[in-house]
């Protein structure tokens, strides 16, 4: 008759048996890790986000803002002139970027949510100094430059000459802001519609991914948002992967003057299609 040692028992019975609750937790890990990444990664509905770019000056000039595009996380940009004519709520009508002045990026972004008709909820403030911050992060940014730009920007004077340039943040920050070309305010909207898709692409390539703490730092230096830091994460990802194919359009309309001040003048029925074909 065999004899067995203590704690040891026939067969299989001595085995050591598998630990079902430690593979059970590692399903539930790997299962929110899946469930995580494909709320980051898979496009179901549209994120749209609201870019204002806001020209704050130490003279006591009330701040406005310049730039305001509104992006859709699955492709698509629509740039809205400054001075477009626009209800906003509680003051009548009067310039969109006005909106800015009376109640911040909240009053901004109602305002074109109802001009728009379109779903807009998330919005991220950008000052316009932070564009040289953010360039520089990112060694410099490559734009095709249509034209020379000559602008003098706080008691510097920054050239550019045409063609295929890398910019520094000074340089980035003139390109953008620039209007004396014969399209005036409209020519930068199309200006700066360039320079941020290729922020999005050059900030995003393989190659610069050792300087992206870099700029993320520059860009929360000189941001602020409604967003939080996932949603954020979650819109970026997005476009940097959908993005690419999306049409870039400016707010139709035309220029007028109405009592000596120039406005831009929406055209309503046009705006339908270029909302649907950009972020509708």
């Amino acid at each position: 008759m065999k004899v067995y040692r203590a704690g040891e028992l026939p067969g299989d019975l001595g085995k050591k048996r598998p630990n079902y609750a430690r593979r059970r937790i590692l399903l539930v890990v790997a299962a929110l890790v899946l469930l995580f990444l494909g709320y980051l990664l898979v496009p179901v509905g549209d994120q749209r986000v609201l870019l204002l770019g806001s020209d704050t000056r130490g003279d006591g000039a009330p701040a406005r803002t310049d730039t305001m595009v509104i992006f859709r996380a699955t492709g698509g940009m629509l740039s809205i002139p400054r001075d477009s004519l626009v209800r906003i709520e509680g003051y009548g009508w009067g310039k969109v970027n006005s909106a800015y002045t009376y109640g911040g990026a909240d009053l901004t972004l109602r305002t074109l949510k109802d001009d728009l008709n379109v779903p807009v909820d998330h919005y991220v403030l950008v000052k316009f100094t932070g564009v040289k911050d953010v360039v520089n992060a990112l060694g410099g940014i490559t734009i095709d430059v249509k034209e020379p730009i000559n602008l003098g920007i706080e008691g510097r004077v920054y050239k550019i000459d045409p063609g295929v340039q890398k910019l520094n943040g000074g340089q980035a920050l003139a390109y953008v802001r620039w209007r004396d070309d014969p399209q005036g305010d409209i020519g930068r909207e199309e200006r700066q519609q360039q320079f941020l898709d290729q922020l999005v692409a050059q900030a995003t390539s393989p190659a610069n991914l050792p300087r992206l703490p870099a700029v993320i730092g520059a860009i929360l230096d000189n941001t602020k948002t409604n967003m939080n830091p996932v949603s954020l994460l979650r819109f970026a990802l997005q476009y940097k992967l959908y993005g690419g194919g999306g049409k870039a359009a400016l707010y139709p309309g035309h220029p007028q003057y109405i009592n000596g001040i120039s406005f831009w003048i929406p055209d309503r029925k046009a705006a339908q299609e270029v909302i649907q074909e950009t972020i509708g």
